[in-house]
């Protein structure tokens, strides 16, 4: 990534408040600020992050590119591999990655636009876009995004150093693996608003607790403005847990219930969406499940605290569209919904509601693979979603990946078929459902990423009709 990033070298040196090298000249800029290596020039201030690489490897390379300026880490055995001269270009930091955050904090609180963070198990980009969506009636240039999945550590500094003097509003989705992350995350871009879609089972893998979720999940208020509010769902597990920790933190709430909400009411349910009513008004959401309903009171009850006409609301939610990979409709010899983005229990759960309602009574094919990062929880997890498939005996189910196996099995009922999720399943799986299935039928394809479900839904795209 590389983005914008005017600054001189020594406000650079005074943010991160390390001391330059004996040789350092601190009277240069920069332009630009990248993490990666081939897209630096000159002007550019190169950020080597550790991954599966050590991005330290790349300086040389982006040294050749042009680059004007790297940090690196104290001490790091390449300072050995470098020129006087190359050294000359080094800024030392402890850590690239919090240096990263710490550039990306000054550069934002420079500014002041109204900032809102997003945060949840599932549901963040979809509610990310409505909440961009509010803001419609402002310039494009005055609103800044999180673009695609970018939400992590690397990605929030890059949606911050987006921001610039006509800025209004900046909407910052915010992800994790870690405990930890959504609390430095949401110190690093200050919201004035933020917004919990649910709290859900994501990661568990790793945070070992359905507690410890909700606990990440609202670090999301650690963050706020003085006089911030915290939007969540009333129906979220911990709830209570986390209204005692808002008031601890003096953090106002703003709750909602969407089965209990007396201003948006479904009026009607269609394959593809509902038609609702807000406030007296008529429209339609274009996008069926009712999970993701509660997504949309959210970002109402946003609409509404920022005093935003009943009109702005209701058109920010009858023009969204739907992102890549998230519940994409394709056509071909069967109606296939793309959900291979990614994939936990509640997305999971959610998506086969909207299946089934968008499939409308006819036959329908349940293509799921295997939900990673559940950890010790795995099995029950898989096993909890073939619980709630008793209720649906008619859909055909197919399952990809060891873990996944799982669902079938707790299903018992219906017809089920499980495959080990190597790519040569693809074709077995692709001609059961052209035997099962007739043409017309819908297919639901979601799993984790890992899983490549989309190499299923190109392998159905490609069926002639």
């Amino acid at each position: 990534m590389i983005t914008a990033f005017s600054y001189s070298l020594s406000t650079i040196l005074g943010i991160l408040r390390e001391n330059d090298p004996p040789s350092f000249e601190a009277s240069g800029n920069v332009k630009t600020i990248s993490t990666s290596s081939l897209e630096c020039k000159s002007g550019s201030l190169f950020v080597p992050l550790r991954d599966k690489r050590d991005g330290h490897e790349f300086i040389l390379d982006a040294l050749r590119a042009g680059a004007s300026y790297f940090l690196c880490e104290t001490n790091h055995p390449i300072l050995k591999k470098l020129s006087s001269e190359q050294q000359k270009k080094a800024i030392l930091v402890k850590d690239t990655l919090i240096a990263l955050g710490a550039l990306a904090h000054f550069h934002r609180m420079r500014f002041r636009p109204l900032v809102i963070g997003v945060t949840g198990s599932s549901g963040k980009t979809s509610t990310k876009e409505l909440l961009g969506n509010l803001f419609q009636f402002l310039p494009k240039d005055q609103v800044v995004v999180t673009e695609k999945n970018f939400n992590n550590e690397i990605g929030v500094p890059f949606t911050l150093f987006r921001i610039n003097e006509k800025t209004k509003v900046v909407i910052c989705e915010m992800g994790m693996n870690q405990r930890g992350e959504i609390e430095r995350l949401s110190r690093m871009a200050n919201p004035k608003l933020g917004l919990i879609t649910n709290i859900g089972s994501a990661h568990i893998e790793n945070l070992k607790s359905p507690e410890n979720i909700a606990l990440e999940k609202s670090d999301l208020m650690l963050g706020l403005q003085k006089s911030g509010v915290l939007f969540l769902p009333r129906t979220s597990p911990f709830f209570k847990l986390i209204t005692k920790r808002a008031q601890k933190n003096q953090t106002e709430i703003i709750d909602w219930d969407f089965e209990k909400d007396p201003n948006l009411k479904i009026l009607q349910t269609y394959p593809k969406g509902f038609l609702l009513r807000y406030k007296g008004e008529e429209f339609k959401w274009n996008l069926p499940g009712r999970t993701l309903l509660s997504n949309v009171t959210g970002v109402i009850k946003v609409g509404e605290h920022l005093n935003l006409s009943k009109e702005q609301i209701i058109n920010a939610i009858r023009t969204y569209k739907a992102p890549d990979k998230r519940l994409n409709i394709k056509k071909s010899r069967y109606l296939v919904i793309d959900d291979s983005y990614n994939a936990n229990p509640e997305s999971m759960r959610s998506s086969i509601h909207a299946s089934i309602q968008l499939s409308n009574h006819k036959p329908l094919a349940l293509v799921l693979g295997t939900m990673k990062e559940l950890g010790k929880f795995s099995k029950m997890y898989h096993e909890l979603i073939g619980e709630e498939l008793r209720n649906y005996p008619e859909p055909l189910l197919v399952t990809f990946g060891e873990a996944a196996s799982a669902i079938a099995k707790k299903r018992k009922v219906g017809r089920n078929h499980s495959f080990p999720g190597d790519s040569s399943d693809i074709p077995k799986i692709v001609e059961l459902i052209r035997e099962t299935l007739p043409k017309g039928s819908t297919v639901l394809v979601k799993g984790s990423r890992s899983m490549k479900m989309e190499r299923i839904v190109e392998a159905l795209l490609g069926l002639k009709t």
